[in-house]
């Protein structure tokens, strides 16, 4: 617990336990979960560190998205630009970066013809997926295509082109502008690239229903889709990073992710990245992931300022995301602390 900013708050903890218990098998995987609520926060693992590393599947797309909105104040890409801009592959098409960021590109999950390589190995399926194949599945889609804003289909080749559009913009390989524009900026240094090297050894295998080892899922030619190791303490940053924005150095790049854009189904809104799911008591921002033996999720409530990560190296069940929602729901009732001038604590998010 030493890596939080102060204690592991003990009423957060015992939530946190109470929700994700049920989950944990610490013989065969591991889990590692924080909240926050106003300036209180806690942490809790099971077989696992606050610097063990998860891979976390599609929580990536956050930052892809988180990427896009900073290159945008910057004034080095607009939301509006057409991807054929910065790939020629989608020359002729009228889709836009913010189309790819919003998954109303009309582009399908995946291809056909990038699903035909993914079946050549099975354990590893992005693997032998290379840029030449997205290229091709591009150009078709394309030519079939008519401009955006289609309905919401959500595609993770969409945002494995919008970081291959970003990285072109850049003149920098994805990983390395993400690295530059984001990851730093934020002091998510616990946050790894799949490609960086693991010298600590703190990256951790990911596990069937069974609790059987499986390989980590490699993903070359789509980065922003899947690409990103994290440690529950680099979540822990990441959750206070977009529940206080003003605290950044990205304030206005992380408030113009989380602004909600187009409708994504019954109750549920997208935002850049971000889901957007309606409740009763306020909207949730929220994304899960999953890759071959590891879950994940992160969903905050921004008007109360609470939130909550959890990291599992076994594959992504529902259930996973029913219990983090469930601990949003009891953190909203609780007041958050109050400072002396009337206005709501927050924590730092360093």
């Amino acid at each position: 617990m030493s890596d939080l900013s102060g204690p592991s708050d003990p009423w957060l903890t015992g939530v946190l336990r109470e929700a994700f218990s049920p989950l944990a098998n610490e013989d065969r995987w591991q889990l590692a979960a924080v909240a926050m609520a106003g300036e209180r926060t806690g942490a809790w693992l099971s077989g696992a560190s606050m610097a063990s590393g998860f891979q976390i599947g599609s929580v990536t797309t956050t930052f892809t998205g988180l990427l896009l909105a900073t290159m945008t104040t910057k004034g080095q890409v607009a939301l509006e630009d057409p991807v054929s801009r910065y790939l020629p592959a989608a020359a002729g098409s009228g889709t836009r970066l913010v189309d790819l960021a919003t998954h109303t590109s009309g582009y399908p999950r995946l291809p056909r013809g990038v699903k035909a390589r993914m079946l050549l190995r099975l354990r590893d399926p992005y693997a032998l997926v290379r840029d030449r194949h997205i290229d091709r599945s591009l150009q078709k889609l394309s030519r079939d295509l008519g401009p955006g804003p289609h309905p919401f289909e959500y595609s993770n080749f969409g945002y494995g082109v919008l970081s291959r559009a970003l990285a072109a913009t850049g003149d920098l390989p994805f990983g390395e502008l993400l690295r530059q524009e984001v990851l730093r900026p934020l002091d998510l240094g616990e946050l790894t690239l799949e490609t960086d090297p693991d010298p600590d050894q703190y990256r951790l295998f990911g596990h069937n229903e069974s609790g059987s080892e499986m390989e980590h899922w490699h993903n070359p030619a789509l980065p922003g889709a899947g690409f990103l190791f994290s440690s529950i303490e680099a979540m822990r940053r990441y959750l206070a990073a977009n529940l206080f924005p003003a605290t950044t150095s990205l304030r206005v790049p992380l408030e113009l992710a989380h602004q909600a854009r187009c409708p994504a189904g019954p109750g549920m809104q997208v935002a850049l990245a971000w889901l957007v799911r309606g409740t009763d008591e306020g909207p949730v921002h929220w994304h899960n992931g999953g890759t071959a033996g590891f879950g994940s999720f992160i969903g905050f409530d921004l008007e109360r300022q609470l939130g909550v990560a959890v990291l599992m190296s076994r594959v992504h069940t529902r259930r996973l995301d029913e219990a983090a929602m469930t601990v949003i729901s009891e953190l909203r009732q609780k007041p958050l602390g109050v400072r002396e001038d009337g206005a709501t604590s927050w924590p730092s998010p360093r």
